[in-house]
Order: structure tokens, then C-alpha cells, then sequence
């Protein structure tokens, strides 16, 4: 059974061909959109995808160590979610780095639904390694993500909700 990562990256994969079928072989940074900017139109850059994504790493961290289940799969959702929207968007991020990406999202879902907390710390060193080799790829190897030693959302209980 496909995930629904790759599903949605075989998807913006055929958008990707079919909005511009000459980006296949361009070689240019991950960073560069797929279509002319024109004033009437908003493109979020890939960096602000990243910070986006950067955020939910530190969520998902938190998550995992509040042992909110729930939370760890709505993260990972999200990741998965933002990881696609990059891949449609920015044409030459190499496909295989945001499948790499998937398979310890996916883990980590598992690892929420058997309630499994060394499953989740090993999905998640996994994911960290998949997106810092992303950046290496990248020749963005300056940003290197690791596991978060704070938290920034003070805002937020990350509390499992007791029923």
C-alpha cells in the first residue's frame, strides 16, 4: 500500500510535467519556482515551506515526548503535507529526497498508533538525517537540523488529552 506522501508526490510529479514539460532537465537550484512570477500571483518560497517545516519538527519532538499520540500523527501529517507542496512547487527538488522523507514520517504514524516510544525516537533521528541529507543535496548543508533541545511554543500544552 503506497502512503499518501507518494501518492501526492506522483501526483505533483504530473503536474510538474504537465505545467512544464521543459523543467525536467533544467539544472538549477531547488529554490528556483516552476512558473514566472507575475504580479498578480503568490508563489511561498521554498524557505518559508522549510520554516514551516522546521516548526513541525520541533512540534512533533514534543509531541513525542509528551507522548501525545494524536499530536505525532497530526504532525506528521502536516510535514508529509508540506513536504508535497514542495516537491509540486519546486520542480528540481529530486523526488527520491522527499520519498526518503516519507518512509520515517510513515514510521513515525506507526509509532504513534502502537504507542511506541523508541520506535518514535529512531523515526525521528531517521527523519532528521532525511532532511539534512536533502540539504546537502541541496548545497544548503549550513542548515542542519537537529533534535530539538527546546521548545518555542511556551503557548502550547503538549499534554496528551486525558478522556
Amino acid at each position: 500500500m503506497k502512503s499518501l506522501i507518494m501518492k501526492r508526490v506522483a501526483l505533483a510529479a504530473l503536474a510538474m510535467v504537465a505545467l512544464a514539460p521543459g523543467a525536467l532537465g533544467d539544472d538549477v537550484p531547488f529554490a528556483r519556482p516552476p512558473l514566472e512570477k507575475s504580479l498578480d500571483t503568490y508563489l511561498i518560497s521554498l524557505g518559508d515551506i522549510m520554516s514551516a517545516a522546521q516548526l513541525r519538527h520541533i512540534k512533533l519532538w514534543q509531541a513525542i515526548k509528551a507522548k501525545n499520540w494524536g499530536l505525532v500523527n497530526f504532525e506528521a501529517t502536516l510535514l508529509e503535507d508540506g513536504f508535497a507542496a514542495a516537491a509540486m512547487l519546486y520542480r528540481n527538488i529530486p523526488i527520491e529526497f522527499v520519498t526518503e522523507a516519507a518512509k520515517p514520517l510513515e514510521a513515525l504514524k506507526d509509532g504513534a498508533a502502537a504507542k511506541d516510544p523508541v520506535k518514535l525516537a529512531k523515526s525521528f533521528t531517521e527523519l532528521t538525517a532525511a532532511c539534512n541529507a536533502c540539504h546537502e543535496a541541496g548545497e544548503v548543508g549550513f542548515v542542519k537540523i537537529q533534535t530539538p533541545t527546546s521548545s518555542p511554543f511556551t503557548n502550547q500544552n503538549f499534554a496528551p488529552e486525558r478522556k
